[in-house]
């Protein structure tokens, strides 16, 4: 596309931008690229400043990049033109979202586990510990991607799923008896595959 002829003056493009509306102008701030266009990212700076305005910097979107998952979902059509269809999606990515974070955490524990085993209860404490991280660690990045509201509840439903699932299998069953009985090992023990 080529740009208008008072794009290229920086007084054209000054005046220009004081008929903005402050909505334009916040716009076109968060728009615009500050290094590949750092004349005109200075004019808008500015005009901000001029008219008092300050955008949060801390909100200001990185290009082409969605944080949150209604963002994310929006890019589909056939799914903003139903808001059944928009909550039924966005509910299925909230659970599948956490379940999926949850998993991974608890793997890279059980993964830790298979390399250290288990020497002790306090070892066993140790990774129910981090278990448990990796079950807040699934609510919480799925909070900050955008689970507020009734969908925390469903953030908070996938992660509990995954440490249910977790707490039947076999190996959480070595971890509770690891944790009820008394240690005779020594603490600093090397592990059985070495």
């Amino acid at each position: 596309m080529i740009a208008p002829k008072w794009w290229y003056d920086l007084r054209q493009y000054r005046r220009h931008l004081q008929s903005y509306t402050d909505e334009e102008l916040v716009d076109v701030y968060f728009h615009i690229h500050p290094l590949q266009y750092q004349e005109h990212y200075l004019c808008v700076l500015a005009e901000l400043r001029r008219r008092g305005i300050r955008p949060e910097i801390a909100e200001r979107p990185l290009p082409d990049w969605a944080w949150q998952m209604t963002n994310w979902l929006h890019r589909w059509a056939w799914l903003r033109r139903s808001p059944l269809r928009m909550q039924i999606a966005l509910a299925l990515t909230t659970l599948m979202l956490s379940a999926l974070l949850t998993s991974m955490g608890v793997g890279a524990v059980v993964v830790l586990m298979m390399l250290m085993g288990l020497y002790g209860p306090l070892m066993a404490l140790g990774h129910l510990v981090l278990i448990g991280v990796a079950g807040l660690f699934g609510v919480v990045a799925t909070w900050r991607a955008g689970a507020h509201g009734w969908l925390f509840s469903l953030a908070l439903l996938g992660s509990a799923t995954i440490l249910g699932m977790f707490t039947q299998s076999t190996l959480f069953e070595r971890l509770w008896e690891a944790l009820l009985t008394p240690s005779v090992s020594v603490p600093w023990a090397l592990p059985s595959w070495y």
